[in-house]
């Protein structure tokens, strides 16, 4: 469809633009690795500390978990794509950056190069595991301590399975992973999300889509008919 191949061809103008404009020392191994050994270390961290944690503590992972869909529903749909007063960088690096680098017909990322317009910038897990803190600390003050690093056990944990399922999703031309239950609906429901014309209002959990079921904002496909990713 002309829609799809307008929308191709400015995609790859953009990607051609971005990556002649990426620093010669990005190495994007050392991108992901960062996320990686940062993330992991928390957890690490965190589970290091528990000193035999009871059942009621570990329950604490079902709330903050539906909290954290929540906060990343409400995020995504009303800090990263809509521009705000005290989040216009952030806006601008999604919307600008990854949404015109990657759309419901060019998905796919070739080399690690591509992994700056794919991943969060180095700075994100920090920022986040730092703003998760005060919260940890409160809820280690009202409950217990062993509560308050299972909360940020399960907070660094969800930014690194959002990162994990978003690459995921950014596979194309995978058979088997169309064929893995929960990682096929993630991967059919972004999709839809990097429609130009879908993104603003539809798709928001990249994770478990309970927020967009629950709001409303679910799509199961792009604007032009359903196939299989990739093959556009």
């Amino acid at each position: 469809m002309k829609y799809d191949e307008d929308v191709r061809a400015r995609s790859y103008k953009f990607r051609d633009e971005y990556v002649a404009a990426t620093p010669a020392w990005y190495r994007g191994e050392m991108h992901l690795g960062f996320t990686l050994l940062f993330t992991g270390g928390v957890i690490a961290y965190c589970l290091m500390q528990l000193h035999a944690p009871t059942l009621a503590e570990w329950l604490a992972v079902i709330p903050l978990f539906l909290f954290g869909n929540w906060a990343e529903w409400a995020a995504h749909r009303y800090v990263l794509h809509r521009p705000t007063k005290y989040f216009t960088m952030i806006y601008k690096r999604h919307c600008a950056v990854h949404h015109r680098f990657f759309t419901h017909v060019t998905l796919e990322y070739k080399g690690q190069r591509h992994w700056r317009a794919l991943l969060f910038p180095p700075f994100a897990p920090v920022a986040f595991v730092l703003a998760a803190v005060p919260f940890a600390l409160v809820i280690g003050y009202v409950f217990s301590r062993n509560a308050g690093y299972i909360a940020l056990f399960t907070m660094a944990a969800y930014f690194l399975m959002y990162e994990g399922l978003h690459t995921l999703s950014h596979f194309t031309d995978s058979p088997f992973l169309d064929r893995v239950p929960f990682v096929n609906t993630v991967r059919r429901l972004h999709a839809a999300h990097h429609d130009p014309e879908l993104m603003a209002t539809q798709n928001f959990n990249l994770t478990f889509p309970i927020c967009d079921t629950l709001f409303g904002t679910r799509s199961d496909a792009p604007r032009t008919a359903r196939e299989p990713l990739g093959r556009r």
